[in-house]
């Protein structure tokens, strides 16, 4: 197999190994005019930076205070079961 037909494993997941080459020269065929395009950048307004958008994923306290009242029912129980040995 040449350089160029090898896939990377997200590619390929459910193909068998004989069809890897041909879905390489499929996907060529399709998409060889754009594939190494560069990304455009946007016009009207700036990139937003790396820090900002991993930002946008981060996660969150969706329950406020659960946290807190999961570790203190945690704490209760376990002083239960103690005082019970």
């Amino acid at each position: 197999m040449q350089e160029k037909d090898k896939l990377h494993w997200h590619h390929v997941v459910g193909m068998t190994e004989e069809e890897i080459p041909q879905a390489a020269r499929d996907a060529e065929e399709r998409y060889g005019d754009i594939i190494d395009m560069e990304h455009p950048e946007p016009k009207n307004h700036p990139r937003m930076s790396r820090d900002a958008r991993a930002a946008q994923f981060a996660p969150f306290a969706a329950l406020t205070g659960y946290d807190r009242t999961v570790d203190e029912s945690v704490k209760e129980v376990q002083e239960d079961y103690l005082s019970r040995r």
